[in-house]
C-alpha cells in the first residue's frame, strides 16, 4: 500500500481481527480477545476447529460461512458434526462475544478504577495494603473448591483474578512493571518445565514429572546464581499446615523422612503421650506442635494433603451443626439447652444423611 490510497484504511471495519485457518489448528486455544469479531481465512477440519472455539465460545454461538455464493449462517456445535463443512468456504466468521467477557475488558476495567477520575478506594491501595484481602479471596476459593460448588468457584476466581489484575496494575503505575512480564514469565516457566509436552514429548508418570520439576528448578536456582538452602522458596506465610506439609514432602526427596509407616505409628504414639503428661502450658502447646507435625508426617507417606484433608472435616463439621440447629429450632428450643442425648441423636442421624448423599 502507498501513501497515495493509504485512505483506503479508513474503509476497513473495526474491531475485526483476521486469522490464518492452517495456523489456528496448531493452537489449543483462540489467540485473541472474545469480544472482536474474527474472521479465519481459509477455516479446515471443522471437528478440529470446534475442540479448539469451544475453549471460549457455547456450543450454540453463531459462525457465518462465507463463500462464492455468499453467506450462510451456522452455530459451533454443527463443526462438530459435520466435517464437509468448509467445502468451498472462503472465510468463517465468528460473532463477537460481550465486550466484558474478554480479559483487556477486565485490565481497562482496572486501569480506569486506577485512574485520575477512578475509585478513591482503588487508587490508594498499594501492593502490601490488599495482601490479607487478596489471601482471603484464595480461602473462598478453597472452599467452593471443597463444596464442589461451579457457581462459587466461578464468582471466586473471579475475585481472584481481579487481584492479580489489581496488583499488576499498580506495577504498570508505579514503572515496576507490566502485565506482559507477569504473563510471559509465567508462560516461559512452565513451558520449560514440561518438556515432555513442548520439547521432546514423551510419556511419563506424575511422579516423573514431580521429580524432573524438582531437577529444573534446582538447575533454575543456580543459573540465576541463588545459594537457596532445601526449604527455601517455601513461603513461611503460607498456614501452618500447609506449610509443613510443602516442607515434609521436599526434605523426603532428599531422604529425609521416616523409613516406615510403623516409625510414623511409634512416633505419633509417643508424641500424643508426651503431649498428655506436659506439666506447663509452654510444653503442651511445644509437644502439640510435635504431635502435629507427625501427623503431617502420616499423611506425605499417603499423599495426602493435610489442608485439604482438614478442609473437608470442618465442612463436615460445619454442616452437621447447622443441622443440629435446625433440628433444635423444629423442636422449638434452644440449641444450648437441648439435652445433650438429644444432641447426640441429632447429629447421629446427620452422618448418616451424609453417607446417603
Amino acid at each position: 500500500m502507498t501513501m497515495d490510497n493509504i485512505y483506503e484504511l479508513d474503509t476497513v471495519p473495526e474491531n475485526i481481527i483476521m486469522l490464518s485457518g492452517e495456523a489456528l489448528l496448531s493452537q489449543r486455544h483462540m489467540p485473541t480477545p472474545p469480544n472482536l469479531i474474527t474472521y479465519i481465512r481459509g477455516p479446515k477440519h471443522p471437528g478440529q476447529l470446534y475442540e479448539i472455539l469451544k475453549e471460549e465460545y457455547p456450543d450454540d454461538h453463531p459462525l457465518t460461512l462465507i463463500n462464492r455464493n455468499g453467506k450462510r449462517p451456522v452455530t459451533l456445535s454443527e463443526l462438530r458434526t459435520k466435517e464437509y463443512l468448509f467445502d468451498g468456504v472462503y472465510y468463517l466468521v465468528i460473532d463477537p462475544l460481550p465486550e466484558r467477557t474478554s480479559f483487556e475488558s477486565l485490565q481497562n476495567t482496572v486501569a480506569i478504577l486506577r485512574g485520575p477520575h477512578g475509585c478513591p478506594w482503588d487508587k490508594k491501595q498499594t501492593h502490601q495494603s490488599i495482601r490479607d484481602d487478596f489471601l482471603q479471596e484464595v480461602y473462598e476459593l478453597l472452599d467452593g473448591l471443597d463444596r464442589g460448588n461451579s457457581e462459587m468457584i466461578v464468582e471466586e476466581l473471579g475475585d481472584v483474578l481481579f487481584h492479580v489484575v489489581l496488583q499488576t496494575q499498580m506495577g504498570i503505575d508505579n514503572d515496576e512493571f507490566q502485565m506482559g512480564d507477569v504473563i510471559s514469565h509465567i508462560n516461559d516457566k512452565i513451558i520449560s518445565r514440561h518438556v515432555h509436552v513442548f520439547g521432546n514429548p514423551e510419556e511419563i508418570s506424575p511422579d516423573q514429572v514431580t521429580e524432573r520439576w524438582e531437577q529444573i528448578k534446582q538447575k533454575e536456582r543456580a543459573r540465576q546464581h541463588k545459594k537457596g538452602g532445601l526449604l527455601d522458596g517455601i513461603s513461611i506465610a503460607m498456614p501452618a499446615l500447609s506449610q509443613s506439609f510443602s516442607c515434609q514432602k521436599r526434605a523426603a526427596k532428599a531422604g529425609i523422612k521416616w523409613e516406615s509407616i510403623d516409625d510414623i505409628r511409634s512416633k505419633l504414639a509417643e508424641e500424643a503421650e508426651e503431649f498428655i503428661t506436659a506439666q506447663t502450658p509452654k510444653e503442651k502447646e511445644e509437644e502439640l506442635g510435635d504431635l502435629l507435625f507427625c501427623i503431617v508426617s502420616l499423611a506425605c507417606e499417603f499423599g495426602i494433603d493435610p489442608e485439604s484433608a482438614l478442609r473437608m472435616t470442618i465442612l463436615k463439621f460445619r454442616e452437621r451443626v447447622h443441622s443440629l440447629e435446625n433440628r433444635a429450632r423444629e423442636s422449638g428450643c434452644d440449641l444450648f439447652e437441648m439435652p445433650r442425648g438429644e444432641k447426640e441423636k441429632f447429629w447421629n442421624e446427620a452422618k448418616a444423611a451424609e453417607k446417603q448423599k
